[in-house]
Parts: structure tokens; C-alpha cells; sequence
């Protein structure tokens, strides 16, 4: 079994890039172990090929087997310009192609032949391979143009749009998405059927020209499928490896081998992938103990100790499961007063021992007090964000005392005689024995230390939950967000509209300060590296000072890999289940 310790130390080079997943950061986790990691790392392009293992089981299956079945929690949706979810990349990484592709951290060239920058660093042109739809309709650089436009289009009502606009900054994107000026006049432009056109406002520190997400997207489509796009497999179209053949929502999704695809002989060789519903913790280890499965994509802490260690693989999950205070208060005056202060906030962050909580509820974790941890890299490659840069945070094991006291003066602030005189809140969470456990080990502890007697829990279906947080209608929420392999990457989901901070995009944002915003957009402009990173912490300080997102650990996963199965690859950074050079050697 491979160390956490060990995975971190030979991850950390290949994992300093920006997160930026389906032109989306914001995700959530629906499962105990499937972390959203939002986001996509954004790495430099390079045409390395993978190591040698891989290409042994090239060479010992050349059609890579028949097929390979994982248990692995299905998406929330296959509309690309609404998904705000990792789970949803995992689909959209098999069934469509990219512009670069990403393995392990790595952005290689997939669909783009050739591609240069202008002297002013703002130009990209891209010139692309000829390529098809899995129908056989040739895809054009109109497509990937589409990809971004439908996004920042204000009719589509994309949550994405303003992480798009941060991310990239594309030449009057912001306006465009304001209203303010025609599609024709955005800096996103196909110049002929195989050539693409990116044109940036200013050069962006963290992008380099292929560290970038990008798939096609045909706008006929799309205005035929109207709001059933991606709702189905006959509302989704492939381009990529795989096609969709069936989706039966809440049990499974079959993956059929495209041959259309442009590198159909040379990556993802199996013919079939199945992907079945995490059920329960249990059912998935049987499968796997019997055969029925390939592998179970996360194991459930319980059962680690019973399945081989040979058939283990640890994956760090670049993910921040954290406590999210709903600062609009559902329109309630009380409410929002309340969830607004302070030191309620400090409160109920001081009275968490996250050292405990996590040895209880998630021992794979690493119990957290701030935003930018491992795997973010700092002033160069070889080193952590977190050794460079200290911060004035909660300790890890919390201080009941200090808890007290910031109870007391939010008390005194507003006015409260007593803690049985605080409004009733509720604490919205997934219809999941994890997230329930978590729930109550949180309220347990916010109870035991503070006295607050106050805190309800309310468990939702998964598809409900989410429905609820992103329409406010929520006091606490446990979230799980990306946090991408560069601090831009999260920082931009919590700037004023950001895709986390005002999830609804309708200018609800439930965190906003200037200051912050200036620092973010300052260090996405600074070329030097040591200074980029040095105003990133300042804008770090600030999120934890004043922010209604409380820390509560990173992820760890193990997963479960038959021993016939060679090339298994899960990469947060890449928001994807990553088949690229899988073989199936039963």
C-alpha cells in the first residue's frame, strides 16, 4: 500500500498548475471518497509518453481487453455548460476529445497540430487536426469556440461564466456576459474550420496556452436538446474515446469504444467500460472480492484493512471539505446577523478538535486550518505552498476555551442573553451514512463545547442537497471543493462572483471583500513567481480572517484494482478516471 506521505512527495512536480475543470471550479462530493476536485489541473503541454508499466500492458494485451467495470458514483449532469461537478468530467474525459489532453498531471496535444503565441503573450492561435463527431460530422474550431461561448453567454445562465472570465480574462468576455457587447466582439474566435483563435486581455501567469480545458460543442445541438441537453444518452453528443450507449441514471453508465476517435489505435484500447452506482460501502467490496468488478474507484475506510494491500492504490485528492456558512440567511434578518459575525464564525471553527474528527469520521484525510495545502506548490516546483508560507489560523486540535469566549463576544454583539436565544439553523447535508456521520460528529461537538442546542440536521437525496445550496436555501452546508494545483484555481471561485461564492449567479455572493479581490487579480497579473505567490498568501490570510468557509481536511482515497489490471490511473488535479493505457489481462 503506498504511503500518503510517499504520493505526496512524487506528485508534487507534476501538480503546479491551475485548476480549472469544464470551465467550472465549483464541485461537490457525493460520495464517502469521490471528492470533487472541482477542477483540472492545467499543466504545461508536453508530448511525454507514459511510463513503462504502461506500455507493458500494451504489449501484453495490444486491444487493451474486451472490457473493464468500476464502481464509481455516477454524474449529476452531461449539459456542459451548466455541469459544475468533477463527477461530470469523469464522462466528459471519455466521451469527448480535447484540445490538450491531460494524463497525470501532463497536458499533451490531442486535437491541436500546431499552435503559436504572439510577442504580447495575450494571442493564441490554435491550428487543429481534422477530426469527427462519433456520427461522423466533422467537429470545426466553430465547436470548441461554442464550448466557451455558451458559457459566457447571459441567456444560458451559466454558473461557470465568471471563473471563465477570471480564469482567462478573454478579450471582452466580461462584457459580453454583462450584456454589454455581441458575441462577435469577445476575444474567442474560430478563424477557419481548423483554426482557433484565443485572444486574452493581458498575459496570465498561471496559463501558458495548454494547460486549458476545452472540449467541443455543437451550438445546433445544443438549441435542439433546449433544457433535455445532456439529460440523456441521445441528448449528449461523443467525440471522444468512448461514446455514451446507455445511462441508466442512479445504477450505471456503459462506455462503447469510438472508433471515430482520432487516436482510436493508440489510447484507451479497452472495447467497454462500465461504471456502477457506489450503493453501499459493503456491496462494492463483494463485487470486487467476487469478481463482478474491475475495481471500486473508493474503498470505505471499514474495509481497508480486509482487501489485499497489493490491490490498493492511494490517490491525494486535491479537495477542501470544509464548513459553509449561508451568510444571506435564507432572507432572515436574525439569521443573517448571526451567520455574518465574526466570532460566531471563529466560534464554531474553535470548537472542532480536527485532529479527532478525522481519525472518527475520514482517517484517510489530513485534518486542515487553511485553503492552499498539499499538493499546491509554492516558490518553485520542488516546494509546498504550505512550508513557504505560514498563517494565523485555528490549531488543528482546536481550543475549547477560545471557542468560549468568541461565543461570548458574538453574543454580546448582537444582542443575546444566552445561547437558547440564537435563531434555529439548519445543517444541510447529502442522504449519505458518511456525510450523516460527519453531520453529527460537527453538531455533537459544536453542542458539547458551546452549548448550541440550536443546530438541526437536514439530510437531502444528493441531486436535493445540491439543488438547495445552490438556491441559498441552507444555514450550515458540508462542502467538498476543488482546489486546484494553483491558488488561482480556488481563489477565483471566492472572489466577488465567483462561481462558489455566488453559486446561484445571480449576484448573491455570500463573501465579498475588496481587498481579497485586488490581491487575486494582482498575482494573476505578476509574472515573478515568488511574488505571484506572496500576494496569493495575503489573499489567503484574508479568506481565513473573514471568510464564511470553515476548513476541515483534505482528501485521501484508496482505491481498489483487480491484479489483472494494469495502467489504473485517478487524477484529481485532471478531474479525471483516467483509461488512457489501461490493459484487461483476465
Amino acid at each position: 500500500m503506498t504511503s500518503k506521505k510517499r504520493w505526496l512527495t512524487c506528485a508534487v512536480a507534476a501538480m503546479m498548475t491551475l485548476s480549472f475543470a469544464a470551465c467550472g471550479t465549483y464541485t461537490d462530493s457525493t460520495t464517502v471518497s469521490d471528492e470533487p476536485e472541482s477542477s483540472a489541473s492545467e499543466t504545461a503541454g508536453s508530448e511525454e509518453t507514459p511510463d513503462a508499466s504502461s506500455a507493458e500492458g500494451e504489449e501484453e494485451t495490444a486491444s487493451g481487453g474486451d472490457s473493464f467495470t468500476i464502481v464509481a458514483t455516477q454524474p449529476n449532469t452531461l449539459n456542459m455548460i451548466q455541469s459544475q461537478s468533477n463527477l461530470d468530467n469523469y464522462c466528459f474525459y471519455l466521451t469527448q476529445e480535447m484540445l490538450f489532453r491531460p494524463y497525470d498531471g501532463v497536458y499533451s496535444p490531442e486535437v491541436v497540430d500546431t499552435w503559436e503565441v504572439d510577442e504580447t503573450g495575450t494571442v493564441y492561435t490554435y491550428h487543429l487536426k481534422e477530426t469527427n463527431w462519433s456520427d461522423g460530422t466533422p467537429i470545426t474550431a466553430d465547436d470548441f469556440a461554442y464550448y466557451f461561448l455558451a458559457q459566457l453567454d447571459p441567456a444560458m445562465g451559466s454558473a461557470n461564466a465568471t471563473t471563465l472570465i477570471t480564469t482567462y480574462g478573454f478579450v471582452n468576455a466580461e462584457a459580453y456576459y454583462n450584456g454589454e457587447c455581441d458575441v462577435s466582439e469577445v476575444g474567442i474566435k474560430a478563424l477557419d474550420d481548423y483554426t482557433l483563435q484565443l485572444t486574452l486581455e493581458e498575459p496570465k501567469a498561471d496559463f501558458d496556452g495548454t494547460n486549458i480545458t476545452c472540449y467541443p460543442l455543437d451550438a445546433d445541438f445544443v438549441a435542439e436538446q433546449g433544457e433535455a441537453l445532456g439529460g440523456t444518452p441521445e441528448n449528449y453528443m461523443c467525440s471522444g474515446p468512448y461514446v455514451l450507449a446507455d445511462w441508466t441514471y442512479g445504477s450505471s453508465l456503459t462506455y462503447e469504444k469510438n472508433d471515430q476517435w482520432l487516436l482510436a489505435d493508440e489510447q484507451f484500447l479497452v472495447e467497454t467500460v462500465t461504471m456502477l452506482e457506489a450503493t453501499d460501502a459493503n456491496t462494492s467490496v463483494s463485487m470486487f472480492e467476487s469478481g463482478e468488478v474491475d475495481a471500486v474507484l473508493s474503498v470505505d475506510d471499514d474495509y481497508l484493512s480486509i482487501l489485499p494491500e497489493e490491490n490498493l492504490q492511494y490517490f491525494v485528492f486535491n479537495a477542501l471539505k470544509a464548513v459553509q456558512l449561508n451568510t444571506l440567511g435564507q432572507g432572515d434578518a436574525e439569521k443573517i446577523a448571526l451567520l455574518s459575525n465574526e466570532n460566531f464564525r471563529f466560534a464554531l471553527s474553535y470548537a472542532l478538535n480536527r485532529e479527532a474528527i478525522v481519525a472518527a469520521v475520514t482517517p484517510t484525510d489530513t485534518p486542515v486550518n487553511r485553503y492552499l495545502f498539499a499538493p499546491m506548490t509554492g516558490n518553485s516546483p520542488e516546494t509546498l505552498f504550505e512550508d513557504d508560507y505560514a498563517v494565523e489560523s485555528v490549531p488543528l486540535a482546536g481550543d475549547a476555551e477560545q471557542a468560549k469566549a468568541y461565543l461570548q463576544a458574538a453574543l454580546d454583539e448582537l444582542g443575546y442573553a444566552s445561547v437558547d436565544e440564537l435563531p434555529a439553523l439548519s445543517y444541510l447535508t447529502f442522504e449519505n451514512e458518511a456525510y450523516r456521520l460527519m453531520a453529527e460528529t460537527l453538531v455533537d461537538q459544536w453542542n458539547q463545547v458551546l452549548g448550541l442546542g440550536n443546530i438541526t440536521i437536514d439530510l437531502k437525496p444528493i441531486p436535493d442537497a445540491i439543488q438547495s445550496m445552490m438556491s441559498y436555501q441552507y444555514d450550515i452546508y458540508y462542502t467538498s471543493l476543488g482546489t486546484g494545483a494553483v491558488p488561482s484555481g480556488f481563489f477565483n471561485m471566492w472572489i466577488t462572483g465567483g462561481s462558489a461564492n455566488d453559486v446561484a449567479a445571480n449576484g448573491s455572493n455570500i463573501f465579498s471583500n475588496e481587498e481579497f479581490d485586488a490581491l487575486v487579480d494582482e498575482a494573476q497579473r505578476t509574472m515573478d513567481r515568488e511574488d505571484r505567490m506572496a500576494l496569493y498568501a495575503q489573499a489567503e490570510q484574508i479568506m481565513i480572517d473573514e471568510s464564511p468557509l470553515i476548513p476541515i481536511s483534505t482528501s485521501g482515497n484508496y482505491a481498489a484494482v483487480a491484479s489483472y489490471v494494469d495502467g489504473f490511473m485517478y487524477n484529481s488535479n485532471d478531474n479525471a478516471i483516467e483509461l488512457n493505457y489501461l490493459t484487461v489481462n483476465k
